[in-house]
């Protein structure tokens, strides 16, 4: 740390007001008259309840408050910590800036605009850090040094001229930063001497010398991904008022492998693209029998600028398991090298990837590389993910050849394959090779092709049925060109209950794909689509009172559908309830099931959040940024005893998703819930009463 430099305060105007303001978010209304007695008497945090700490430090009194700040606090399970955290520092200032620091350096995305009115060389050097960073520590670093640039070059000089190691490396780039002056080209890495290099085919016939391999590998040892992408996520002062935007790295725009320079463009170009991609496999068959090793693990983006298609079916598999090891920042570059190739093949990968990850920062970040991937290619993830089906040949036909005899392969309305033989008839499956067959591996090839279909049209329907919750558009001439005549997707989608929407996602109609492959009226009669309006997978519970006139359409008919849609349980509320700020409770219902419902994905009690022992609030988020609440009376065990055998549900309300949920009044309409979230909520908690 710089010694002799006194810290400070630099407030921009009326910064610290606006923060002050926050406390009105922290106002719960559950004080009591003796909590200034409970305060004065705290000697550690377990002393005070989390609702009696944020009411401290926002008003209570001054020193209890102060000496508050001093202590280890635990806020990971705080939604509101950066609202707790400038209350404090609007309040207390200089008191508060251990606090500060702490916090920021925890969560410098979500937390670090904290620091930034501080002018301390403890901030210079831990803002320093954070200029790499993908999400909005980076835009808080910046703001911190533009507001203190003078200071900060004061204070980091001794620290970039210091012992080396990270904090003299953070201190010189941001040094840099001030200067304005470029980051040094990256240290040439050595190649391990046991690399016996192989030979590259030149594109033009012969090998390429020795010398020019050399030449290439050491280009490729400098394979890296791009900067962060710009201008830099987040927004210190929201016009809102609200919270700032903060940006969480994984969430923020990913980047891609860094382009190779003009000379290096010009190596590659020479060589035959396939032997280039062998070499390519060989590097990272040669890392993996090394262990990995860091120094050399610019094998992993090098593939970006030397792989193909098959390169990418080998680097997939490693990319999702590495996390598994530890391996985080592997798979990140990974992914980053199947989203820069960006061929069907590679982001095949990638859309299984997204498919398969429930949630976290991985997901964010996979679903970032699809949309930049989606829109160099000019269309949304869903169309993306719509062209890039896999066929399985059924679009320009699957003939099974026996030799001396052949059967045409088809796939009926469910996609189960069956063969055709040459007189047109019908067979659930191909016969078994006979003696004068000289083609028996035809029927192995049926029964691949079987379960290759099994699984394909698996991962769609549940795609589809993630792309109904989320309210993923598709314009309708999509769905006519794209959908309807695939071969796997079409017998899917035509079994689908489709709508138009129009601005806030406004159901204006909804859809059915009649035989013809036309659209289809609530009253059967065809309707004229517009190629540019949007449709969307309808959710149940937005067809409010024409659900049941669709589900008997779909009945007669005889349209068994590839997940449960118009036949779905579903909760519509009335105009009444859509009005109202909170929805009535009800009981008494089993304990047992109150507790595998709060188990259940999404679901959460509130116990670890107030760190008491009972969960008398379940929470669930409906996106939109708001969580639906379910109060428990008297309330659920952290611990696996039972105390009570029945619950009531006294009151389900809605709040807001960055609120902690204390607040005795309820003040959202149910209506600005998403319908189709709060639909499936509603759904698990009303089957408690059985």
């Amino acid at each position: 740390m710089t010694a002799g430099m006194a810290a400070g305060m630099a407030w921009e105007d009326g910064e610290r007001e606006r923060w002050w303001s926050r406390a009105a978010a922290l106002e719960h209304g559950l004080e009591r008259p003796d909590w200034d007695a409970v305060a004065a008497r705290a000697e550690r945090v377990a002393d005070l309840s989390p609702p009696q700490l944020s009411w401290l430090i926002a008003k209570g009194p001054e020193a209890p408050a102060k000496a508050v700040l001093g202590w280890p606090l635990q806020l990971m399970w705080r939604r509101q910590r950066a609202d707790l955290g400038r209350v404090a520092v609007a309040r207390f200032e200089l008191d508060a800036l251990g606090f500060a620091l702490k916090e920021a350096a925890e969560q410098p995305d979500l937390l670090g605009s904290v620091v930034l009115p501080f002018r301390a060389p403890e901030v210079a050097e831990l803002v320093a850090g954070w200029l790499g960073h993908l999400g909005s520590a980076r835009l808080w670093a910046r703001l911190w040094f533009r507001r203190h640039a003078g200071f900060a070059a004061r204070a980091l000089a001794p620290v970039a001229g210091g012992r080396p190691g990270r904090a003299r490396r953070q201190a010189e780039e941001a040094l840099r930063h001030l200067a304005g002056e470029p980051a040094p080209a990256p240290a040439r890495t050595v190649v391990p001497a046991a690399w016996t290099l192989p030979r590259i085919r030149l594109a033009g016939g012969g090998t390429m010398p020795r010398r020019d391999v050399a030449r290439l590998v050491e280009a490729l040892t400098r394979a890296r991904l791009a900067d962060p992408p710009e201008p830099p996520p987040g927004d210190p002062a929201p016009a809102h008022g609200g919270p700032p935007l903060a940006v969480a790295s994984a969430a923020a725009v990913q980047p891609l492998v860094h382009p190779p320079d003009p000379d290096t463009e010009k190596l590659l170009a020479e060589c035959e693209p396939g032997s280039l991609a062998g070499f390519g496999r060989w590097l990272l068959s040669q890392w993996l029998a090394d262990g990995m090793p860091p120094a050399q693990a610019w094998v992993v983006p090098a593939q970006a600028h030397v792989g193909d298609d098959a390169t990418m079916d080998v680097l997939a598999p490693l990319v999702r398991t590495w996390p598994a090891g530890g391996r985080w920042e592997r798979s990140r570059h990974g992914v980053a090298v199947l989203a820069t190739v960006g061929t069907d093949v590679a982001l095949r990968h990638v859309l299984a990837m997204e498919g398969r990850i429930s949630g976290g920062p991985t997901k964010d970040r996979v679903g970032d590389y699809l949309a930049q991937a989606a829109a160099r290619r000019g269309l949304s993830v869903p169309q993306l993910a719509d062209r890039l089906a896999d066929p399985h040949g059924l679009d320009t036909g699957v003939t099974l050849h026996y030799g001396p005899r052949a059967f045409r392969v088809a796939v009926d309305e469910h996609l189960t394959p069956f063969a055709v033989d040459a007189g047109g008839r019908r067979l659930a499956r191909p016969p078994r090779p006979g003696v004068r067959d000289t083609e028996p591996g035809a029927h192995q090839q049926f029964l691949r092709l079987k379960r290759h279909l099994r699984v394909t049209a698996a991962a769609h329907t549940a795609r589809l049925e993630r792309d109904m919750f989320a309210h993923r558009l598709r314009p309708a001439r999509h769905v006519t060109a794209v959908l309807l005549p695939h071969p796997v997707l079409g017998p899917i989608a035509r079994r689908l209950l489709w709508a138009q929407y129009g601005p806030g996602h406004r159901l204006i109609r909804a859809l059915r794909i009649a035989e013809d492959g036309s659209f289809a009226d609530l009253h059967d009669a065809t309707a004229t689509v517009a190629g540019d309006a949007p449709l969307g997978i309808a959710h149940p519970a937005e067809l409010r009172g024409d659900r049941a006139r669709w589900a008997r359409i779909f009945t007669d008919y005889e349209i068994l559908q590839p997940f449960p849609q118009v036949h779905r349980p579903a909760v519509a509320l009335t105009g009444a309830q859509r009005t109202a700020t909170s929805l009535a409770g009800f009981g008494p219902v089993p304990t047992r099931e109150v507790i595998a419902l709060m188990h259940r994905d999404g679901w959460r009690g509130n116990a670890y959040d107030l760190e008491q022992d009972t969960h008398t609030q379940l929470a669930r988020d409906l996106g939109g940024g708001l969580t639906l609440l379910v109060e428990l009376d008297p309330g659920l065990a952290r611990s696996a005893h039972i105390v009570s055998h029945q619950q009531r549900i006294t009151e389900l309300w809605a709040d807001h998703a960055w609120s902690e949920h204390w607040q005795p009044t309820r003040q959202i309409p149910m209506g600005r819930c998403d319908p189709a979230a709060l639909s499936e909520a509603l759904v698990e908690v009303y089957g408690l009463r059985g």
